[in-house]
């Protein structure tokens, strides 16, 4: 029987809790093998039990933690009215449409089963399914991708988490606050994410020149409340990076490029030409 360390196994108890906060990152990252999700889904369900009727077939899982769910799936009988009932949304195949223009017809199935949509027959999506997809509907297949600049990218949110030192979670929390900039084909489709020089220096985490100040003090100096100075900070109008003071992750400003009076004067107009009317 295999005895682990008390710190060995306290450690890996914590990476444990820590990956199952962000299971649906875990989950998605492109890291994940289909191995890895169907060993993970050994460890979260304990029973699935299937039963069927004329109309439907009706699925319940059973998870480890004692949660039920259950769903009912529509049953589809091959031809006349029931193949017609049975052909895809044309929803989705706009979709497709749109996600065949970067990615293969692997990551589009990948990208459909993560948005929760399913073909005519209520089955999950699937290489094949998709190319079939889109030879009926006369869709062009993903181009050669463009090489991408090693450093700027662009990259998915797993990708930019490594290579700015930080979490998922807080590569999705800046894209959400618009500190960090990213484009989908649809929603839940891959990010890309560019990384200019400017935005490393940004969210890299080293440290500020010793003159910029924190974001109370740089409020206190501009006559702005907090959540006025934090704005010009999301939309790149007042210089700033992310640094760390002792354990926590804080900004630091540069309020150096003019006096506070006249940088004050100055954001304010900024403000006042967002929110005018075009």
């Amino acid at each position: 029987m295999l005895v682990l360390n008390p710190l060995v196994l306290s450690l890996v108890l914590a990476r444990a809790r820590e990956l199952g906060l962000h299971l649906e990152a875990v989950w998605q990252s492109s890291t994940t093998t289909a191995r890895d999700r169907k060993r993970l889904l050994r460890t979260i369900v304990d029973e699935v039990q299937l039963t069927t009727d004329d109309q439907h077939h009706h699925v319940c899982i059973l998870w480890k933690g004692g949660t039920v769910t259950d769903r009912d799936i529509v049953r589809f009988r091959s031809g006349g009215d029931a193949a017609k009932a049975s052909a895809t949304a044309d929803e989705i195949i706009e979709y497709v449409r749109k996600l065949a223009r970067e990615f293969d017809d692997a990551q589009i199935a990948r990208i459909l089963n993560r948005q929760g949509h399913r073909s005519g027959r209520g089955l999950a999506f699937t290489q094949s399914s998709v190319t079939s997809l889109r030879s009926k509907n006369h869709i062009p297949k993903c181009p050669a991708p463009v090489p991408r600049d090693e450093r700027e990218g662009p990259f998915t949110a797993d990708e930019a988490a490594r290579e700015l030192g930080v979490s998922m979670h807080t590569v999705h929390r800046w894209l959400r606050d618009g500190i960090l900039v990213g484009q989908q084909a649809t929603p839940r489709a891959p990010w890309r994410i560019l990384l200019t020089e400017d935005v490393r220096r940004r969210l890299a985490g080293g440290a500020a020149p010793p003159d910029w100040v924190g974001l109370d003090e740089a409020a206190r100096r501009l006559g702005m409340p907090k959540s006025t100075v934090a704005h010009l900070v999301k939309q790149g109008k007042l210089p700033a990076m992310r640094t760390t003071v002792g354990k926590r992750e804080c900004w630091r400003i540069d309020l150096s490029s003019a006096s506070c009076g006249r940088q004050r004067d100055l954001f304010y107009s900024m403000i006042n030409a967002d929110t005018k009317d075009p």
